[in-house]
């Protein structure tokens, strides 16, 4: 006998499923996941039954049903990227002195969004095209040991340099590293450097040998003092005596050999030998205004060229660093450092021998993740020597990128230089940082006239880019108190101090 067949029942099926299932049955209370008798306590993933004297509270829906994915229509009332501000009231003007401090801010933002709009741009450019990475690819091995680069830096004062570099981190299988630049620039400038460096070859102690060759056709002179005199006498002026400041410029050539050493003592004290001899010529510029022509070549000691020798010996605790793994071994976020020196220079040629001494303090302050840091600085540098037996080149100064920026580099020297410098980091990528700072100092003409009076203020914003665990440069715009704009990039970190071996 043939089986049945019912048609009418394959075709009412799925009817019935569907409406068996959107139809609420009366069921036992599930079981609770914690083993306890219903009703459950309030655990994740099981809503806990309402008591009768709890208000109603509406469970939100999800933004997209479970097992689809997200559209266009979906997100159209999503705030674009970059302007999240974290507001709940959309739309809402805020109150009135919300409105109040936007207007008093609109401008200051207009001018900080300038200033980094550059940076902007090379974030997007890095980031779009991965610039990077393409770096590393063409200029440096697999491993990242040897590199045959360019170099650029740009000063407001001493123009653009351009040139290459060849590096090799690891020449004798122990991390010894050897370094050649040479570079040319604006006006005849030429630069020439060889540094070798022992790396991990000895232990606990680390040698560096440092030649170099500068051919500065146009350096500035603006006089001995804090350059609060105008001319009020005619040239030529003595600068040993007369404080007056007025732009002029010189050639010089400069030649040096140093050695130094770097011992670790105990934990993070370092104990850091160093000597080095020197050679400098001078002559007129090529452009600007002649030296010699503003001031009496009598007063500028060592205008017949200096030979000297110097060594030096400086105790310094060290121990800045990251806070996490995460963040690049050139950035510190937390630490300090505290370095005191003392070095003697021996003229060769006829000229008094006269001590340099000095310190530099440092402090990171990481204030939240990023990292946001608050960066603080001291330096303070002095000579024993006065005007008549000091070298003009060889007196403490400050201005330029390293210390005073917002102004010329060297722009102010004399027997006693002091800085302070307070700046806030911040990370833009993985290979961007940047900062906002206020540098503040003076010279003075011996300790006992050191004061408050007459500082010199900078300040500006700066971006430096790093690899994960070298700097790789650093850019700044700086402005003053008394006016100016300066635009500076440097391969040499703000941070480490300024090599007394190696003159700017």
């Amino acid at each position: 006998m043939p089986a049945l067949r019912c048609p009418s029942v394959r075709a009412v099926s799925p009817v019935v499923v569907a409406l068996l299932l959107s139809t609420p049955a009366a069921a036992d209370p599930p079981p609770c996941p914690n083993g306890e008798a219903p009703p459950c306590s309030n655990i994740v993933g099981v809503v806990e039954p309402r008591r009768p004297s709890e208000p109603v509270q509406p469970i939100p829906a999800p933004a997209t049903p479970p097992g689809r994915e997200l559209t266009a229509a979906d997100v159209a009332a999503d705030p674009l990227p970059g302007d999240e501000g974290g507001r709940i009231d959309r739309g809402g003007g805020g109150s009135t002195w919300r409105q109040i401090g936007r207007g008093v801010l609109y401008v200051p933002r207009l001018m900080f969004d300038f200033a980094l709009a550059p940076f902007r741009a090379g974030l997007w450019a890095n980031e779009r095209y991965q610039l990077g990475e393409r770096y590393d690819r063409v200029f440096y091995n697999d491993a990242k040991t040897i590199g045959l680069y360019p170099t650029l830096s740009i000063d407001s004062a001493l123009g653009i340099t351009a040139g290459a570099g060849f590096v090799h981190r690891d020449l004798f299988g122990e991390h010894e590293e050897l370094t050649l630049q040479a570079a040319a620039g604006s006006r005849y400038r030429q630069i020439y450097s060889a540094r070798l460096a022992s790396g991990n070859r000895f232990d606990g102690v680390k040698l560096e040998l440092d030649a170099g060759y500068e051919r500065r056709p146009h350096d500035a002179f603006y006089g001995i003092g804090n350059g609060d005199r105008v001319m009020t006498t005619s040239a030529p002026i003595d600068p040993r005596v007369d404080s007056t400041s007025i732009e002029s410029h010189y050639r010089q050539y400069r030649s040096r050999l140093a050695l130094t050493a770097d011992v670790r003592a105990w934990r993070q004290l370092h104990v850091r030998p160093a000597a080095a001899v020197s050679s400098v010529e001078f002559g007129s510029p090529d452009q600007g205004e002649p030296i010699v022509g503003l001031y009496d070549p009598r007063g500028l000691v060592g205008w017949d060229g200096v030979r000297y020798g110097y060594a030096e010996l400086e105790l310094r605790w060290d121990d800045r660093h990251g806070v996490t793994t995460m963040e690049p071994l050139a950035v510190y976020s937390a630490g300090s450092l505290a370095s005191v020196f003392a070095g003697r220079i021996v003229q060769f040629d006829a000229g008094r021998d006269f001590w340099r001494y000095g310190f530099d303090l440092e402090k990171f302050l990481r204030v939240a993740d990023g990292p946001r840091v608050l960066a603080a600085r001291l330096h303070g540098e002095a000579v024993t020597g006065n005007r008549y037996e000091v070298p003009f080149v060889e007196l403490p100064a400050l201005g330029g990128p390293l210390y005073l920026r917002g102004y010329a580099l060297d722009q102010f020297r004399d027997r006693v230089a002091a800085f302070g410098s307070l700046a806030y980091e911040w990370d833009l990528s993985q290979w961007f940082s940047a900062s906002v700072f206020v540098d503040v100092g003076r010279v003075y003409p011996d300790v006992g006239a050191l004061s408050l009076d007459h500082l010199r203020m900078g300040y500006g914003v700066s971006l430096e880019a790093h690899h994960v665990e070298s700097f790789v440069l650093e850019g700044s715009i700086g402005s003053s108190i008394d006016g100016g704009l300066f635009l500076n990039l440097s391969f040499n970190p703000v941070y480490d101090l300024d090599q007394r071996v190696r003159r700017r």
